[in-house]
């Protein structure tokens, strides 16, 4: 599997890149936009950088790094939250939005057992990110 990254741009632009190529090195960031007609090579170092899972929520839509979900538990009985996918020690998992604590053991695990569904992510939904009581 080739992955797959988007790219937030923080600057005042604040966009977010599909970019067809990402290349990182010396502290510099740079992508090819799939949007640009020339394919040329565009210097950011203002990117966040977000890597795809490799999983899909109910709906189809691709999980990435950074991203915001709702998951609910559907085996036995019903449990549900809010979480933000972070990667950490080689593997993608969900903090819980109110405690910041880790849910389930990965996102593998919370695929296969539960409903998922995308709301935003970290960077264009910070509100997202809000306890609310």
């Amino acid at each position: 599997m080739i992955p797959k990254f988007r790219a937030y741009d923080s600057s005042s632009y604040k966009r977010m890149y599909q970019p067809d190529e990402v290349m990182v090195g010396n502290g510099d960031i740079w992508i090819i936009d799939e949007d640009s007609c020339d394919n040329e090579w565009i210097l950011n170092n203002d990117l966040n950088l977000m890597q795809s899972t490799g999983f899909e929520d109910n709906l189809g839509d691709v999980i990435f790094e950074g991203d915001i979900i709702l998951w609910t538990y559907w085996d036995g009985f019903e449990d549900s939250g809010r979480a933000k996918i972070i990667f950490d020690n080689g593997m993608f998992k969900l903090l819980d939005i109110c405690t910041e604590k880790e849910v389930w053991n990965n996102l593998f695990d919370c695929n296969e057992n539960c409903d998922i569904y995308i709301q935003g992510n970290v960077y264009e939904n910070p509100e997202l990110l809000e306890v609310t009581e």
